[in-house]
């Protein structure tokens, strides 16, 4: 039996769970190592740095390359500089020696070298580059025209030098050299402002008003007439040639037009609508009231999510008018040609996309789920969205 204190050592793998005393001396003496601690506990032990470590520290230890004080001018500076100092321009003279030199070698050549090398650059470069060195030849051949005439500077020196005596020797008015053609338009002379007498008020109601507009108010600036032709009223040709006039016996099934609650606008009665609506807009028929069917799926491809959001609204009030059976019985002529006409436009599967993104405009969102739901509450669930292989009714 071991004394106690005494220290012993425990054999698990033995059946009786054997112990073995050990003796003072085998144990280690470990006084001297608490007596030179503090604490009464060993020491910690300092581990070896990993190679890792060491290059990092001999990274962050070795000198960074410092940024040069002194900076070698480049090759324009010293140009510019000795230019500046003894009024010489270097670049001026490069340009007059690279084209004496150009000059040189042209001459040299023949006709049939000439038309090989030019061959050779069409062929070889991109035609855009070479409109653009032509371009800037003849704006370079512009500027030297224009150095053949004389300066502020020169004009006025030799009318000092002249004093107040005539020449009789000059040219008449009708003697001097025309300027070079173009050069008139390039230059802009301010005129004064009108007086507030000159402006006289317009009649918007004018059927002349537009042209009126723009000689009173706005004469010298430039316009293409075919822009402000949507701010007037349809001729009379135009409204005859309409295709939902009113005086013809049958009517496409596309050209049908709606008003905002979904309901079926009469021909005779989209004339008659006010514009104040707001169901009158710049389409194919501009006098007519109300939105057909391929309007509304061109509107509900928009990028502005309002033409999206009333396309939507408008489309699933006459999904639900027309699932319904307000335009005639199922298998009716006119309901089957506006069903037709829903399945070659495909505006549900654009409001299928718009309800499934993740993110986008809510509004248009929200606006697109209460119009399929409005199509699916109508009982038109079956239609609007062709099945694979199934062709368009006719």
């Amino acid at each position: 039996m071991a004394i106690p204190g005494q220290r012993f050592e425990l054999d698990l793998d033995a059946p009786d769970f054997a112990f073995t005393p050990l003796d003072e001396d085998v144990l280690p003496d470990l006084s001297a190592s608490l007596a030179s601690s503090k604490t009464g506990f060993p020491e910690h032990k300092r581990r070896h740095i990993s190679t890792f470590k060491k290059k990092q520290q001999a990274a962050t230890r070795s000198p960074r390359p410092s940024a040069p004080t002194h900076i070698e001018p480049s090759d324009r500076a010293i140009a510019h500089h000795v230019g500046k100092k003894y009024g010489v321009d270097l670049e001026s003279q490069q340009k007059a020696e690279i084209g004496e030199e150009n000059a040189r070698r042209i001459a040299e050549m023949s006709i049939e070298d000439v038309e090989e090398a030019r061959a050779e650059l069409m062929q070889n470069l991109n035609p855009a580059f070479v409109e653009r060195l032509l371009k800037r030849a003849n704006i370079d051949e512009d500027t030297q025209d224009q150095a053949q005439w004389p300066t502020d500077t020169e004009q006025q020196a030799q009318e000092d030098h002249r004093g107040t005596h005539a020449d009789l020797n000059a040219p008449s008015d009708t003697q001097l050299p025309a300027p070079p053609a173009g050069s008139a338009s390039s230059f802009h002379f301010p005129t004064p402002p009108r007086s507030k007498d000159d402006f006289i008020p317009l009649d918007p109601n004018d059927p002349s008003f537009i042209a009126e507009l723009r000689s009173h108010y706005f004469p010298d600036t430039p316009h293409d007439p075919s822009t402000l032709s949507w701010l007037q009223d349809p001729t009379e040709e135009e409204n005859q040639a309409s295709m939902y006039n009113p005086e013809k016996d049958s009517y496409l099934a596309s050209a049908l037009r709606f008003g905002f609650n979904g309901r079926l606008i009469a021909p005779k009665e989209s004339l008659e609508i006010d514009v104040k609506q707001g169901l009158h807009h710049h389409g194919d028929d501009p006098s007519s009231a109300g939105y057909t069917i391929p309007e509304l799926a061109l509107l509900a491809r928009s990028s502005l999510p309002n033409q999206r959001c009333m396309a939507y609204q408008l489309l699933g009030r006459v999904l639900f008018r027309l699932g319904r059976g307000d335009f005639g019985e199922r298998g009716s002529e006119l309901q089957e040609a506006l069903w037709s006409v829903v399945e070659r436009e495909k505006p549900l599967e654009v409001m299928m996309a718009e309800a499934n993104r993740q993110s986008g405009h809510a509004s248009a969102k929200a606006h697109a789920i209460e119009a399929l739901w409005l199509w699916r509450k109508g009982g038109g669930g079956d239609r609007g969205v062709l099945k694979p292989n199934q062709r368009l009714a006719k």
